[in-house]
């Protein structure tokens, strides 16, 4: 009998995506694939797409900002990931994983604002509730307008980048960890949305924003003794004061306390 054809040779591997080049490219946001540390992998879609329909209807206080303030910038990708990977490998002590930890978790820096107001300047309940009334706003207000930019920018995460340019490279980051490039994952869980603008800097500047406007109108004591706003020691605690976040329990990561500078 003939002798039969020999099998078709299997076909190429499919190419691996381009890393993202130093200027131009594709740098959309994508999903980031995410791991529950229990052998489950997933990927989240953008977070709150709806947001760039957002207007000035949208927000609690105040006008919708001109969306050309932040333009969207110019990376240089390969220097950014490689930033972003040689200050991951300085975080080597709990002191400073609880500060990262702290500043990630935006309420709280809102709660020990509110925090302190009760235990270090003995505010009232009036005052504390007014106080917690105008910095949700201003936080929702800023929050929905850095999404909206977001939305408009939409600008790769470091995460993606590094997964493309290293994806087999042994990295060494927080705590002496090496772990492979394609498995690379920030110590706090990078959110479901562009990198570009920073939300964690809308959101914060929106609080210092507010804090700088409303405290010098307040009454400050400490110890019976009145103190104006520009000479308060402290706008969050020290944490031989206060040593976890109301209602989050948070670790205050501050053994000097935090001032308004």
């Amino acid at each position: 009998p003939p002798t039969p054809p020999p099998p078709p040779p299997p076909p190429p591997p499919s190419p691996s995506p381009p890393p993202p080049p130093s200027g131009g490219g594709n740098t959309c946001w994508r999903p980031i694939p995410e791991y529950d540390g229990k052998g489950m992998t997933y990927e989240m879609d953008h977070v709150a797409p709806f947001l760039r329909f957002a207007t000035s209807a949208t927000l609690t206080m105040t006008t919708m900002p001109d969306m050309a303030l932040a333009p969207g910038p110019s990376y240089d990708y390969v220097a950014e990931a490689d930033a972003v990977i040689a200050n991951m490998a300085t975080v080597d002590t709990a002191g400073e994983l609880d500060e990262i930890r702290f500043f990630d978790g935006k309420l709280n820096v809102a709660l020990g604002l509110i925090g302190t107001l009760l235990l270090g300047y003995g505010q009232s309940i009036e005052e504390i509730m007014f106080h917690s009334f105008g910095e949700t706003s201003a936080v929702h207000d800023a929050g929905v307008a850095v999404w909206k930019n977001k939305l408009l920018n939409s600008r790769i995460r470091p995460t993606t980048v590094i997964h493309q340019l290293y994806p087999e490279d042994n990295l060494r980051l927080n705590d002496n960890m090496t772990v492979r490039g394609k498995h690379f994952q920030t110590i706090v869980r990078t959110m479901s949305h562009s990198e570009f603008p920073s939300g964690s800097a809308a959101v914060c500047a929106a609080i210092r924003d507010f804090v700088d406007a409303l405290w010098p109108h307040l009454t400050l004591t400490m110890q019976g003794d009145e103190v104006s706003y520009s000479d308060a020691p402290f706008v969050i605690l020290p944490n031989t004061l206060m040593a976890n976040v109301p209602l989050t329990g948070a670790v205050n990561p501050a053994p000097g306390g935090l001032s308004a500078a």
